[in-house]
Order: C-alpha cells, then structure tokens, then sequence
C-alpha cells in the first residue's frame, strides 16, 4: 500500500469528475472532499483507460514469463562474498519473488473482472480523513466493524489501495490490500497497513458514494495469499478461504500462473548453476564439495 501526497491537500484545483457520461462536478461547500481518479481507479465507472494487460489468462501467463525473462535479463552487481555466478542466481531469484506478488494480484483481479458480478477498480488513490483517524484511535476492532463515518474533514494522508471490488449481486464492496505472505512480515509494515484498512473500511460507505458508487456494506480485507505474514485474523483471507468468500476459482488462477513461473525457473535455473559452479573454481582447481555422510 503505497502513500501518496493528496492533490486537495495541496491546492491543486484538480475536480473528480462523477461516474458516467455527466462532466458537471459536485460541489465541494459541504466540506466534503472531491476525489480525483487514477486510470486504475476507472475500469468500468465511464472512464477511459489504457488497454489492461491482465485482462485474459493469456496475456497473465504471458506477463508470468516476462518477469522470468526480465529477471535473466537483469543487470547485477557480483557480490564480494557470493562472486559472478552466485551473485547471478540469488539476483534472479529474488526479482521472480519480488515480482510474483504482483502476478498474484493481477491473476486475482483477472478472475473477479471477467465476471459480470464483480467490478473490479485496481491502484485507487484514497483521502483519509483527520476524523477517521481520530475514530479509529479511540475505537475497539469490535467498534470499527459496526461504524462508519462521513468523509469530511482535513486530509491527514491519501493511500492508494490495490484493490476495491463490488459485488453486484449483494452489493458489498470489499477495500483489499493483497499480499503474497510467503513469509512474516515486519510489525511495523503490519501496523501499518492495519490501520489504513480499519481507516478505509469505516470511511469507505462515504467514499465511494463521491465516486457515484452506492452500496450496502464496505468490508476492508487483508489477502494473505500464503498465510503467512502475521496479519489480524479479522482482517486476513487466506488460501481457498478467498475462493469461498467471492465464490470464484481465484486460487486456481494464482497456481496457474505460479506454476508457469516454476516451470520457468526449473527450465532456466540449472543452466546458471552450472556457469556458478565454474565461477567457483579457485586456480584452477574446484572448490570441494562439502563430505557426503557415509553409508551406514
């Protein structure tokens, strides 16, 4: 989740146009707060936008090998302790890895958007309010999930969240922040996104009424792919747990396009081994392998 200066809060004169065809903006001198758009935030609320290239599996899985190629491709620096070829490998390893989260939030939006049930608005850039923050402060998680609150007030941040999904059919929106969690993840960065969830989540009735967007209920929710990055039970949504809550085969697509990698990295992977294994020979001679245990 990324934080970004928000244009009202410098003055910027920007006005957020409303959802369909009408270009008369909504008058600011209620005090609320008019929020401009980015071209993620658009896809399907009369906006145009440049071509998404997740829009089919296809093109996923084509974006799955991209982040291979580019990562063989990549220049690296030789570690003083690894040398060329190790350097070359881990360099490899952790760009796929870093990369792959990316992949599986766009696999996970590939499903939902392809769904007549679900619009799907990725990378949407949102105020929070001094207000809400205040709320949140003083109120208990019990509190939080049974409050909402206008969207007024100064402007103490503007987040940019991953994800927000409608469901057509019950009208619930979700504000999601979508994580990889092959791993736990520092607590500070979980404080953090924690608490712009809980923010999100009791503002996001009011927001997403500026955007001409009228539902029945917000929920904010953290998807913890693999489980493991320690986040609030709560807030958190693992595993098959997020096929169930939207009732579509999003885990399937995420292995699809993992398995793409995979299959990438066990293709390309033993090549550079064995150019590593070449880079550690010393004078001449071989570092030794380490002593096999002996046979019983």
């Amino acid at each position: 989740m990324t934080i970004i200066p928000h244009p009202a809060a410098q003055g910027s004169g920007r006005i957020r146009l409303p959802a369909g065809s009408e270009t008369t903006p909504r008058s600011t001198a209620s005090g609320r707060i008019a929020v401009p758009l980015g071209s993620g935030a658009a896809q399907g609320c009369g906006y145009g936008q440049t071509a998404n290239p997740f829009a089919y599996s296809p093109a996923l899985l084509a974006a799955a090998d991209l982040v291979v190629d580019q990562a063989l491709r990549n220049v690296f620096t030789p570690d003083p302790l690894l040398g060329p070829g190790l350097s070359q490998i881990a360099s490899v390893l952790s760009s796929v890895v870093k990369r792959h989260g990316g992949l599986l939030e766009a696999a996970f939006a590939d499903v939902l958007a392809n769904r007549d049930r679900y619009l799907v608005m990725r990378d949407v850039p949102m105020p929070i309010t001094v207000p809400t923050q205040e709320l949140v402060r003083r109120s208990s998680v019990a509190q939080l999930s049974q409050t909402a609150i206008d969207l007024s007030g100064d402007i103490a941040q503007t987040v940019r969240l991953d994800l927000v999904v409608i469901d057509r059919r019950t009208q619930n929106a979700f504000i999601i922040e979508m994580k990889r969690g092959g791993g736990k993840s520092e607590a500070r960065k979980v404080h953090q996104i924690e608490w712009i969830l809980r923010c999100a989540q009791v503002q996001g009735l009011a927001f997403l009424d500026t955007l001409g967007l009228h539902v029945a209920r917000v929920r904010a929710v953290l998807i913890d792919v693999y489980g493991r990055g320690g986040y609030s039970p709560d807030l958190s949504v693992s595993g098959r747990d997020i096929d169930r809550l939207f009732e579509e085969p999003v885990m399937a697509a995420i292995e699809a396009v993992t398995a793409r990698i995979t299959a990438r990295l066990r293709a390309d992977v033993p090549e550079l081994l064995a150019r590593a294994l070449g880079t550690l020979e010393v004078a001449g001679t071989v570092m030794p392998l380490p002593p096999r245990p002996m046979a019983p």
